[in-house]
């Protein structure tokens, strides 16, 4: 009787137990979440005497009962990053209120905003989970997780130290002057598992353009020995290329057709056969584009192109030998695009044009290698979908000069330039480079495509009379050429 009565007790026991857990877990499963500061205070009241309570992690925070309060009030103090749980129990009742204590500090509540992934520190790991609109605010997010994983190891373990250096894991607030710490080696691995919600595929159209602006100029007089008569005349805005005279006779001009600004004076003696022509020239030209390229990169990744070639150096070995390296030159594009926002895009680019400078050529292992002139430009913006950018200022200027002159006479002072000519001419070649990114998504599977080029036309390739007869090609089709 007194062993069935023992099982049967022994049974009751492990029942009330079980139902103990089951409700202690019940109430863990719905528990309040509550934020504070570290370092700051506040008061929880239950609205009944607390008999007990008990906390998780002392070293994230703690929890006092404030004696003579009937609400079951106790006062919560945040400690130092991380996350813990709470239960009070209040008298009468063996369920517990159970609370979960999130504690970060104030530069970290200060970053996180609205719409920003969640930071939390669990034990020796922070970490930010959620998702975000914005690269700002993920940024903002990473910052904050850093900030808690600092103050985090910057408190250590338990126990009391009495300095420590400056940086992470050093012993305790005060550092050199001493302070609550721990361990030097604490430290805190952070983890991102967020996301940002955000096309993350950036088209970027470029346009490489150059414009050649040549300047021209031509001064001076040229003389001509004549005899007989006077002559006085102008020719504008043609350009006098030559001029012949014979003695006795009238000077033979010939012209060139008109350019943007040219003038000429001529001036003929037939009494002391003195034939003199002032020329004044100057000209201008146009642009060219260089190149077109539509580049399509992934958010933090790279994409390049080169439109030119590779030049072979040879390299000077040991043992008479002699290998070959390739340079590259031409028009290139290097870009980085980062999306910030869905309508946010910050862009690296590094634009390049180089070309062979045979002027400058250096011999090598016995060949000829030209040097190689580059303009080079390296800069980050940031700017909305669609919208463009240019960047210029790349500048290649040639100036070539000459002069002639009458022997003697052109080195006098003062009189001296009216027996000499000067030709200068300047070669200005200014690079713009004009980008314009976009977000876009890849062509949904099974979606019709855009027809190519040459896809919509046809083709003539048998002879000339079929089309006519047959009506095979339509009159305005040409060979691969789209309508």
């Amino acid at each position: 009787m007194k062993e069935r009565f023992f099982t049967y007790g022994t049974m009751a026991m492990l029942c009330a137990a079980s139902l103990a857990v089951s409700s202690v877990s019940d109430a863990a499963a719905g528990a309040q979440n509550l934020d504070i500061i570290v370092g700051s205070q506040q008061t929880l009241a239950s609205g009944h005497t607390l008999r007990r309570v008990a906390i998780g992690d002392p070293t994230v925070a703690d929890v006092l009962i404030i004696k003579g309060d009937k609400a079951g009030g106790v006062l919560l103090i945040g400690k130092s990053p991380g996350t813990t749980s709470i239960m009070l129990w209040e008298q009468g009742k063996d369920v517990p209120i159970s609370y979960t204590v999130n504690v970060t500090t104030a530069a970290s509540r200060t970053l996180l905003g609205p719409d920003t992934p969640a930071v939390k520190v669990l034990g020796d790991t922070a970490l930010i989970s959620g998702t975000t609109q914005t690269m700002e605010k993920h940024q903002r997010a990473v910052v904050a997780a850093q900030i808690e994983a600092r103050q985090r190891a910057t408190r250590g373990d338990s126990g009391s130290g009495t300095g420590g250096g400056a940086g992470l894991g050093a012993s305790g607030k005060g550092g050199d002057a001493g302070g609550i710490g721990g361990d030097a080696g604490a430290s805190v691995a952070t983890y991102d598992t967020s996301t940002v919600a955000t096309r993350s595929v950036v088209q970027v159209d470029v346009r490489v353009v150059e414009f050649s602006r040549t300047v021209l100029k031509e001064v001076g007089f040229n003389f001509f020995k004549q005899n007989n008569g006077f002559s006085f005349g102008s020719f504008a805005p043609s350009a006098l290329t030559s001029v012949s005279a014979t003695a006795g006779q009238q000077p033979q001009t010939t012209m060139t057709s008109p350019i943007s600004s040219a003038f000429n004076l001529i001036f003929n003696s037939a009494t002391h056969g003195l034939f003199a022509n002032l020329s004044l020239l100057e000209s201008n030209n146009l642009a060219r584009v260089l190149a077109e390229p539509t580049l399509v990169a992934l958010s933090g990744q790279s994409a390049s192109f080169l439109a030119g070639g590779e030049i072979p150096v040879p390299i000077p070995q040991g043992l008479g030998t002699t290998s070959i390296e390739y340079k590259p030159y031409g028009v290139g594009l290097t870009l980085t695009p980062t999306v910030l926002s869905p309508q946010r895009i910050a862009l690296k680019v590094a634009p390049e044009a180089s070309q062979l400078d045979f002027t400058n050529a250096v011999t090598i292992s016995g060949v000829s290698v030209p040097a190689i002139t580059t303009r080079r430009a390296d800069t980050t913006v940031e700017l909305g979908d669609g919208e463009s950018f240019v960047i210029g200022g790349l500048i290649d200027r040639e100036t070539i000069s000459n002069v002639g002159k009458v022997p003697l006479l052109g080195d006098l002072p003062v009189i001296g330039a009216f027996f000499k000519q000067l030709n200068y001419q300047q070669n200005d070649k200014e690079l713009v480079i004009i980008v314009t990114p976009h977000l876009v998504s890849p062509i949904a599977k099974g979606a019709t495509l855009p027809s190519t080029p040459g896809e919509q036309s046809e083709q003539r390739n048998g002879p000339v009379w079929r089309a006519l007869i047959g009506g095979f090609a339509s009159p305005d089709a040409l060979p691969g050429f789209s309508k």
